[in-house]
């Protein structure tokens, strides 16, 4: 049987050392696959070639949710294919990057958005990708014109197709799901 060994160290250092393993472990977690978010399911493949092109995909998303929060649309319009769709709660659909431009900067002249995306799936088939989001419990939006805060309760679903080299979006549909924060 072995033998026992004690340590004995300063409670201020077994804190610093207790501390830096749940960060050691925190970053090794982090880098399993994991990544839907606090309220997201989707766990990156383990297959490593998969995987990158899972967050090639997820990359692009994050993309469109940076020109949404910063609202603006000549960051969002390159990553839509030119005859892409878009479909919203309660507005026409809308066919093609360039018709698109009008809803957009109309909305960003009402809503102010601070989306935090929770991933649910970034599906790979061949050239194209299906990616599902939902926004977390908590999540609002901000009326521009009079300064209030609805919560957000909708749900995404983004299809990309490899075009080239890159990702781009040829559908992106919502849907508010009454149970905010729920796939």
């Amino acid at each position: 049987m072995p033998e026992e060994i004690t340590v004995k160290m300063p409670l201020r250092l077994a804190v610093s050392a207790i501390a830096a393993l749940l960060i050691t472990a925190q970053s090794a977690s982090s880098s399993d696959g994991k990544d839907g978010g606090s309220t997201g399911a989707f766990t990156f493949s383990s297959d490593p070639q998969t995987a990158s092109v899972q967050r090639q995909v997820k990359a692009l998303v994050e993309r469109y949710q940076a020109g949404l929060n910063s609202s603006d649309f000549s960051k969002i319009r390159p990553l839509f294919a030119a005859d892409a769709v878009a479909e919203w709660n309660e507005k026409a659909t809308v066919i093609g990057v360039e018709a698109m431009a009008k809803p957009y900067e109309d909305l960003f002249k009402l809503i102010k958005f601070d989306t935090d995306f929770q991933y649910d799936a970034v599906d790979i088939h061949g050239e194209v990708a299906i990616v599902r989001t939902h926004h977390p419990v908590g999540q609002t939006e901000l009326f521009i014109a009079d300064g209030s805060k609805k919560l957000d309760f909708n749900r995404e679903i983004f299809v990309l197709k490899r075009m080239d080299a890159d990702w781009k979006i040829i559908l992106y549909t919502f849907t508010t799901q009454p149970r905010q924060g729920e796939q």
